[in-house]
């Protein structure tokens, strides 16, 4: 068995190798700008000949550094500072500091650690992350806050050049007794057949996001009342000829649509106006009521 009276607890650990088990870049800096210690993450990407925080920065950035490093150490709380750390090889790489105070005994601070994140590795995650958001995690289609996004658009660019097209939504009928009585995942996988059938009727420039549960809208950019009432009909068809639910049930679907008219204030105007022509379907109106005029 091990001695484990020679284990060094972790709060005893040199500071250096907390740095070093880090994956961003960070480094003991004194009030000064000298290097005390670089994580091995900050070693890989800067000069291994730097031995002050200045030999890694650009020259005109220095005062700028001078400043957080200032602060930090009249304020103690931590500071943040954008500066490009510069490479072995000479490449300038945009990062995002923050310099945290560590305090003497006595209370002075003569040391900071600094923690650096690659501004560009930064935008790429932000922009995943907001990939992640827009998109529906079940179905891959995209989601209803980035639906309206583009609606909004949609109607912001009407109302410069002319209002054109429509604005569909579909939601299933009885959808929540598949839910009830074969459970969960039957519903995930009928979702994920209406999608795949929505997506192979519809255009490249028409836009389908699943809106919430089993809802969903179409943008028809530049589509006419009567191409639209099509759209409609098809979709329809689509979802009774290519989707069951379990016990091979037909799936049906209730849809409806306004068009984007120059009497059109918002984009939330259409979706009730949508909703509204969709419910009437629901409710066992005739077909030709799906299309209803926006909301006076």
């Amino acid at each position: 068995m091990p001695d484990l009276s020679r284990v060094v607890p972790v709060s005893e650990r040199p500071l250096d190798a907390v740095l070093d088990a880090a994956a961003t870049l960070m480094a003991v800096i004194t009030v000064d700008g000298d290097l005390v210690h670089r994580n091995r993450a900050w070693q890989r990407l800067s000069d291994p000949r730097a031995v002050t925080l200045f030999d890694t920065i650009p020259e005109g950035e220095h005062f700028a550094a001078r400043e957080g490093l200032a602060r930090v150490a009249h304020e103690g709380s931590p500071v943040e500072v954008e500066l490009s750390l510069r490479t072995g090889d000479g490449e300038l790489h945009p990062v995002s500091w923050t310099y945290t105070a560590l305090p003497a005994p006595d209370g002075a601070v003569t040391h900071v650690v600094a923690t650096g994140v690659d501004s560009t590795e930064r935008a790429e995650l932000e922009e995943r992350l907001r990939d992640l958001v827009a998109l529906d995690a079940l179905t891959g289609l995209i989601a209803r806050r980035r639906f309206e996004e583009e609606l909004e658009r949609h109607v912001a660019d009407g109302r410069r050049y002319g209002m054109t097209g429509a604005l569909i939504v579909l939601d299933l009928d009885n959808f929540r007794a598949i839910n009830e009585n074969h459970g969960l995942r039957a519903g995930d996988r009928v979702l994920i057949r209406v999608a795949d059938a929505l997506t192979n009727r519809l255009r490249e420039t028409d836009l389908l996001a699943r809106m919430a549960g089993d809802q969903f809208a179409i943008l028809l950019p530049r589509a006419k009342p009567p191409e639209a009432e099509r759209v409609c009909q098809a979709l329809e068809e689509a979802i009774a000829q290519e989707v069951r639910a379990p016990g091979d049930r037909t799936i049906e679907a209730s849809v409806g649509f306004v068009p984007f008219t120059d009497t059109m204030s918002s984009v939330e105007e259409a979706l009730l106006a949508a909703d509204a022509a969709m419910y009437a379907v629901k409710a066992g109106h005739p077909r030709h009521v799906r299309r209803l005029r926006p909301i006076d």
